[in-house]
């Protein structure tokens, strides 16, 4: 008895004499590169780990967040939280990460990024300590996020870009689907296309496949009584064409890039500006006979194909983003969003 109770001793003293090593503590770094892109670079993190990166930044700035990884893969994007990025990647086979994260700016104000908080869990499910310190480089890459008062009075004013111009941006049929919380089905996603009561904006063709060749012609409601030369421009999209036409007022021409799904027209009028999303989306393939009862079927076919492609791999919202784009190429191969029905489908402005 008394040699066992030795012994517990004894294992007690050598357990607080060598402890069990913590976990060494991960440190993500964050550097600016340019005015709409930023470094991320982690290192001692274990191979085959699952890392996920909140990033809170300032969405009246900054638009359309991409990201890419050295190494490993990203598995998802999600910015379906205002002001709030969360990226979920896999790390690879070494212990250091890097991160490229770039956005599209919002008109002429500078954009952003408040905080990066970083999760780590290993392959055996241990979670990993992180903090996040700016590069010595870019001391003044994380700043502090506003209050709700003070971010109110930023979208009001424009202050933090030193413009008075307020910024009023559209509804995509993009952002329709990832608002979407009924039934999936072919009917449910055709009628995300349909206009706003009330939007007398015109787009023909009204749903636009961006193959890099075809043009679309826009009729923004707030140029139709303007008989000044209009202050516009495009963002993924170039201008070819600006007229003035009897009933239309003034009427845009341009070629969206090849591949876009995220083309705007920018108007600028009366101290504000005004941010238009054109529907377009890739084109791709899908087989003939699409209806009803077969819609989800092949949508969930063409899913896969594409995720094993890695087809759009790192995109925000990869899932939504797919069918969206399955959905506008079915309404353009059917006819069904043809330049005769522009008065059913158009930009979405509400």
């Amino acid at each position: 008895m008394k040699t066992k109770k030795h012994l517990c001793l004894m294992g007690l003293l050598l357990a607080l004499l060598h402890p069990t090593p913590s976990l060494a503590q991960v440190t993500f770094y964050v550097a600016a590169d340019g005015d709409k892109e930023f470094i991320i670079e982690g290192a001692d993190i274990k191979p085959n780990s699952e890392v996920e990166l909140t990033i809170a930044y300032d969405s009246l700035g900054f638009t359309n967040p991409r990201v890419s990884v050295e190494q490993g893969s990203v598995t998802d994007i999600n910015d379906a939280i205002t002001d709030t990025l969360i990226i979920k990647a896999v790390q690879g086979d070494f212990d250091t990460q890097t991160y490229h994260l770039s956005f599209d700016k919002k008109g002429d104000r500078p954009g952003r990024i408040y905080s990066v908080t970083g999760t780590i869990a290993g392959p055996d499910g241990t979670v990993s300590p992180t903090q996040t310190l700016p590069y010595a480089s870019s001391p003044d890459v994380l700043l502090p996020q506003p209050q709700d008062e003070e971010k109110a009075a930023l979208a009001e004013t424009g202050a933090a870009g030193g413009s008075a111009e307020q910024v009023i941006p559209g509804q995509s049929v993009l952002q329709r689907f990832k608002d979407f919380k009924g039934k999936k089905g072919l009917k449910a996603f055709t009628a995300l296309f349909n206009r706003s009561p009330g939007d007398r904006n015109i787009q023909e063709p009204t749903v636009l496949l961006s193959d890099g060749k075809t043009l679309v012609r826009i009729a923004p409601a707030l140029l139709r009584d303007s008989a000044d030369t209009p202050d516009i421009a495009l963002s993924d999209a170039k201008l070819v064409n600006l007229a003035k036409e009897d009933g239309r007022g003034w009427v845009i021409t341009a070629l969206p890039n090849k591949g876009t799904w995220d083309a705007r027209l920018i108007i600028r009028t009366g101290g504000k500006i005004y941010e238009l999303p054109l529907v377009v989306a890739p084109q791709v393939k899908i087989d003939n006979g699409i209806a009803e009862k077969n819609f989800l079927a092949e949508l969930d076919r063409f899913r896969t194909e594409r995720v094993a492609a890695g087809t759009w791999e790192g995109k925000p919202n990869r899932q939504v983003l797919i069918e969206y784009i399955f959905t506008a190429n079915y309404l353009a191969d059917s006819g069904n969003a043809s330049h005769g029905k522009a008065a059913e489908i158009a930009i979405v402005t509400n």
